[in-house]
């Protein structure tokens, strides 16, 4: 079975790019990366790089078919517009929510909740999320008329416990945050990508978010000129077991 590193080099050599090369392209794709840098991705096997969504841009192959060697090879370039995006458990988690009775769950179906996909591939462990939903599911009752409210899947693990892998997030954007809350900070670069980090909120500046998160145990700023908005986490789902 290929690993990732099998998977870039083969696509490379497929184009008839030099490690140099595919370095270029990758940078403009907005991660900077030398032709070293390439080199020990294809060296360490499936060591992910936190470059891995440039690298499926330039390759003009799925992040999940880079990450994963499944799923469509050539679906949408980050490949975030399909359910394969989503953890496992999140899939579950979605299928159960997007059947379950209304009355059962204590949610509303007076108008469903947009919920998009993530991956992880940006630095700080930031997650990537969809530009467009991927589905909609039962709107929570405490989301009833915030228009732009909408879910996400954790892929990452460094808020565990509070938040796992598959854990379906509600966030309503139109809150305003304070010290104390658990937020979704959001940084959209030139090219429309969506990069996300989930953290507590320790204290804020006209300049940055002091946050922290528990895995492993950390407290750092983040600079607003780069994590432009914070969104509230007003709950979650717990993944299916």
């Amino acid at each position: 079975m290929s690993t990732l590193g099998d998977r870039v080099k083969g696509e490379r050599e497929a184009r008839g790019w030099s490690q140099a090369e595919l370095a270029r392209r990758v940078t403009h794709a907005g991660y900077s990366i030398t032709q070293g840098g390439i080199a020990q991705i294809e060296r360490r096997g499936d060591t992910e790089p936190k470059s891995i969504v440039q690298l499926a841009e330039a390759l003009g192959v799925s992040v999940n078919w880079l990450q994963t060697n499944r799923g469509d090879k050539h679906a949408g370039g980050t490949g975030l517009s399909a359910e394969a995006a989503m953890p496992e458990a999140g899939r579950r988690r979605m299928r159960e929510l997007a059947s379950a009775p209304a009355v059962r769950t204590g949610l509303n179906r007076s108008g469903p909740l947009q919920i998009y996909a993530s991956a992880q591939g940006g630095s700080e462990g930031a997650m990537i999320l969809s530009n467009e939903p991927v589905a909609w599911i039962p709107r929570d009752m405490r989301l009833e008329g915030v228009r732009e409210a909408y879910g996400c899947f954790v892929s990452g693990e460094s808020m565990e416990p509070a938040y796992e892998r598959g854990n379906l997030l509600l966030v309503n954007p139109a809150a305003a945050v304070g010290p104390g809350d658990d937020c979704l900070f959001l940084r959209e670069t030139a090219d429309g990508t969506r990069y996300v980090l989930v953290k507590r909120l320790v204290r804020q500046s006209a300049t940055a978010w002091t946050v922290k998160q528990y895995n492993p145990a950390k407290t750092y700023t983040l600079a607003r000129k780069d994590w432009q908005k914070a969104h509230l986490v007003i709950g979650k789902y717990n993944r299916a077991n």
